[in-house]
């Protein structure tokens, strides 16, 4: 019997969708999970998109403790300059490095934020924006053994790319998933303690295809019987055979865990917040903005992008920028709905003087919460937060100064309009998650509402490791007794964990890999 813990997470997994699955039979190893052992909820972060939520599983902690809040960041050098978020970028610890630096032999694949990858006393491969040719697997002599068995695919399921062909996109969403699988099994060879394997295919079907899935999206009635809806299911049967074939390598007597960063509403209604900004007065863009947005969504410019030519004449040439920061008093800074007051002494090109502050971000909030859409006659802005009502940390004045969440069944978006019907995508995420457990540890019964940074210290409790300072709690039904594994000779790893705060020292990527992941993660609607 083993002794060990496994987390599968399926990136964006919601009870909504899933409970219509589990009716239907699609789920047969999450149902035996249930059954035998217990179900509940797992709220993300605020912002809850998948970088700032994985970090935080990563972490144990709220953003303003990990210091991430977005896609990207301000490049160190070139203030107006934003570079994509690696896993340089994280301010704190990761409970795999806590685990390596006690002599806890660890394996991790596809966590988002996870490149370039870092030492752990284990294995580990890097997900889930990763550069073409790029090293992605730590140990790296593993690299060659790993690709030879079973090639472990990157990036792909690109769903902006997919809108003239969504059959497409099904077909290599479930390859990829047969095929993260197969990585996933050699990885889980040998001996190990704690295990994470990331699927990110639901939240690549639910953006643009939730409307087929959500029961409560409108348009459900009339497709959820469609052929289409039919080979989406069979992607996430696929997915409950791959829980069930990493259960079955795991071993018995593992104490298995499937998890979300976030969950997944409909969208009918979908509003470009940049917009709705320069509508109201706040935000002025440059002259040349309009053009500019437009070319680097078209075909063509997405083509040139990815190859040797285009790389190279970003390197030249400088992308003018699509705001007019001598005009604009509030911009959006942060995905999700995150905004900044253009504040002078802390933004490039800030206006607002320090004794205005206040004043205009209380100009913003009344603005947003009082505009309604002008076709629909609806509030698209449902609920405004000032910073200080999100957790406090050492990074929290990395966090915006305000983050506008939509109105239900709104979403926004980078649409050319303010304003829009949506049809592709069809869903966005919301902050309720889903966690199951079952075997090994685990103490069957309803397992609540938890954070998503629990779970980081529910693996440091499992290995019988303290987790002082984490804004997590251990989930004690799955965690179980402590075991012995503190008193292992520790290991190391270089990370310098310390007090749990690490300086990884830049970003780690060329500036060629940086607009490679850039590129992807504007195919896949997280950034304009």
């Amino acid at each position: 019997m083993t002794d060990r813990l496994l987390i599968v997470g399926w990136d964006g997994a919601d009870w909504e969708i899933l409970d219509d699955l589990l009716a239907r039979g699609c789920l047969p190893t999450v149902e035996s999970m249930i059954r035998t052992g217990g179900r509940g909820n797992l709220d993300s972060t605020i912002p809850s998109h998948s970088w700032a939520a994985w970090t935080s599983f990563l972490t144990g902690m709220h953003p303003a403790s990990h210091g991430v809040y977005d896609f990207v960041e301000r490049h160190p050098t070139e203030p107006q300059r934003r570079v994509p978020v690696g896993s340089r970028s994280i301010k704190a610890a990761t409970f795999l490095e806590r685990l390596s630096d006690g002599g806890v032999e660890v394996r991790a694949a596809n966590i988002p934020v996870t490149f370039p990858p870092f030492p752990v006393h284990g294995r580990l491969i890097s997900g889930v924006a990763i550069p073409h040719g790029a090293t992605f697997v730590h140990p790296p002599e593993w690299t060659a053994e790993l690709q030879r068995r079973a090639p472990f695919p990157i990036n792909g399921m690109e769903w902006g790319r997919f809108r003239d062909d969504p059959d497409a996109l099904i077909a290599e969403v479930k390859r990829l998933v047969e095929e993260r699988t197969a990585s996933y099994r050699v990885l889980l060879e040998g001996e190990w303690d704690v295990a994470v394997c990331v699927y990110v295919a639901p939240d690549r079907l639910q953006h643009p295809l939730g409307n087929h899935l959500l029961p409560t999206h409108p348009d459900f009635g009339r497709l959820a019987a469609t052929p289409m809806a039919q080979a989406i299911r069979d992607v996430f049967r696929e997915l409950d055979d791959s829980l069930a074939s990493l259960i079955d390598a795991a071993g018995p007597g593992t104490t298995a865990v499937l998890m979300s960063d976030h969950g997944f509403r409909p969208v009918v209604r979908l509003s470009n917040l940049s917009r709705l900004l320069e509508h109201l007065g706040f935000l002025a863009p440059a002259r040349s903005a309009g053009a500019t947005m437009t070319l680097r969504r078209s075909s063509l410019a997405r083509a040139i992008a990815g190859t040797r030519l285009g790389h190279s004449i970003k390197r030249r040439v400088k992308a003018p920028t699509t705001v007019d920061w001598a005009r604009t008093t509030a911009y959006q800074s942060v995905s999700g709905g995150g905004i900044n007051v253009n504040l002078r002494g802390r933004e490039p090109g800030g206006t607002v003087p320090a004794s205005d502050y206040e004043r205009v971000r209380e100009s913003v909030r009344d603005a947003l919460l009082a505009y309604r859409d002008a076709d629909t006659g609806e509030q698209i802005v449902d609920r405004i937060r000032f910073r200080e009502e999100l957790p406090s940390g050492p990074f929290a004045d990395l966090a915006p100064d305000l983050i506008a969440s939509p109105t239900a069944q709104w979403s926004f978006a980078h649409t050319d309009a303010m304003s829009s019907s949506a049809e592709w995508p069809s869903a966005t995420h919301r902050t309720r998650g889903v966690l199951v457990a079952s075997g090994g540890r685990t103490e069957p019964g309803a397992l609540g509402d938890r954070y998503i940074a629990d779970l980081a210290a529910t693996a440091l409790e499992f290995c019988g490791m303290p987790s002082p300072g984490l804004d997590g709690r251990a989930i004690s039904q799955i965690s179980g007794a402590a075991g012995a594994v503190a008193e292992r000779p520790a290991v190391g790893n270089g990370a310098g964990q310390g007090e749990g705060r690490v300086d990884r020292g830049g970003s780690g990527m060329s500036d060629e890999d940086s607009e490679v992941i850039a590129q992807h993660l504007r195919d896949l609607g997280y950034i304009e």
